[in-house]
């Protein structure tokens, strides 16, 4: 019971305010409530900003899905030993997953500045020219993906690991009496076992691209003009910049639903695979 409590008011009435608020044309400066039914969804429809910043979120959430899964099973495979050494890198892999995202994000434009450490580092190779990784539209998605992508993969690559190590031994050894290695046994061995952490995997990165802010704030602040500005920056600009509570309630719904139905998707289509493996 008191955990039922806690759920419902720390997750239950914030919803259900968001859900209520989202029929209203509400000013909290002046405290005015009026109700406009679904005025506000109406306009929505019409909103080029929010389908900007959907767009722009399915797009991260596409990289961080592909990038973070596939170097997460490479690194796993790599620090598969029970040398000290290995374990001592596993520590330190999970380590970006344990930072701040508002703290990766200000690492990460120190470093992808004009004058950062990686452009120093390209100038070594004769690239006379600075990239302005954050300023320009086209490198700036590309660098929250770096962002989103270095903290995530430190994640799968730890459950990616701790399914490996599931593995039975008698398994293995009679994968290598067979003659399979390499690809195949990867292929016919690993890759069944770690189905389970195929779908924890991708549910995280969904959740967390989804809700993507802290580090496009930290990063880019949602520019150069507004080509980084995801949905949670938008529902933030709205409600508190403008004053447009219930208008920026309606995008918090829709983001929620669409956020719910796709991992929902994810985890019937992935947990299906479990089943058939």
């Amino acid at each position: 019971m008191p955990a039922l409590i806690l759920f419902g008011i720390l997750i239950m009435l914030p919803i259900a305010l968001t859900l209520i608020y989202s029929f209203f044309k509400i000013s909290f400066l002046t405290n005015d409530f009026h109700f406009i039914g679904t005025k506000n969804f109406y306009k929505l429809l019409h909103k080029k900003d929010f389908y900007n910043s959907l767009q722009i979120v399915l797009f991260l959430t596409f990289i961080a899905v592909i990038a973070s899964n596939i170097i997460g099973i490479i690194f796993a495979k790599l620090l598969n030993h029970e040398n000290k050494i290995f374990i001592i890198l596993r520590v330190l892999i999970f380590t970006p997953f344990i930072l701040s995202p508002i703290v990766v994000g200000y690492t990460f434009s120190s470093i992808l500045t004009d004058n950062g450490i990686l452009n120093q580092f390209l100038n070594y190779f004769s690239i006379e020219h600075n990239i302005s990784w954050l300023g320009d539209p086209k490198y700036a998605l590309i660098s929250i993906s770096i962002a989103l992508c270095w903290q995530l993969i430190a994640f799968c690559t730890v459950i990616y690991l701790a399914c490996l190590k599931n593995i039975p031994t008698e398994l293995e050894d009679a994968v290598k009496i067979d003659g399979a290695s390499g690809l195949k046994k990867f292929i016919y061995l690993d890759w069944p076992f770690l189905a389970p952490a195929l779908t924890i995997n991708t549910v995280v990165i969904l959740i967390s691209s989804f809700k993507l802010y802290d580090r496009v704030l930290a990063l880019t602040g949602g520019g150069p003009g507004r080509s980084t500005e995801t949905i949670s920056m938008l529902i933030i600009r709205t409600a508190f910049n403008e004053n447009r509570v219930g208008f920026a309630s309606s995008m918090s719904l829709i983001l929620l639903i669409i956020s719910g139905v796709t991992t929902f998707a994810a985890l019937i289509y992935l947990g299906r695979r479990e089943i058939s493996i």
